[in-house]
């Protein structure tokens, strides 16, 4: 009879590390992917509702991209917020309606509203075009 004295076969186990470094490179391109924004909220009142006595109106319009803006006539610019401030001081419970004119960027829109909403401006409103 015949002996056999080869060794039997072993199983080879399966190396994780192909896998691990898969993983940590998805891991580095989401990462290096995503962009991490700040979203922020205002608060926009559409006139006559919720209160009794409608607030004062104040007329806001964005003039250009580079943040000239007439509030009540007066023409502003949004670099100059010391005066900005120096307007809405009494006037902080008051309406703000803002409008734009036509081509002028959304970005310019919201920083009007920031401005204003930073400035002390409670109540906020976006005018509609006729």
């Amino acid at each position: 009879m015949r002996l056999d004295l080869t060794a039997p076969a072993r199983r080879r186990a399966i190396s994780l590390t192909p896998l691990i470094d898969v993983v940590f490179i998805l891991l580095l391109f989401f990462m290096l992917s995503s962009t991490f924004t700040q979203w922020r909220q205002l608060d926009l009142v559409v006139p006559g509702t919720g209160t009794a006595t409608p607030p004062v109106q104040h007329q806001v319009r964005l003039l250009s991209d580079d943040g000239r803006f007439l509030l009540d006539g007066m023409e502003l610019n949004l670099q100059d917020s010391g005066a900005l401030t120096r307007q809405l001081s009494q006037q902080s419970d008051d309406l703000f309606v803002v409008s734009a004119d036509s081509g002028i960027a959304t970005q310019a829109l919201i920083g009007l509203l920031d401005a204003l909403n930073a400035a002390g401006a409670r109540q906020l409103s976006l005018a509609q075009r006729p």
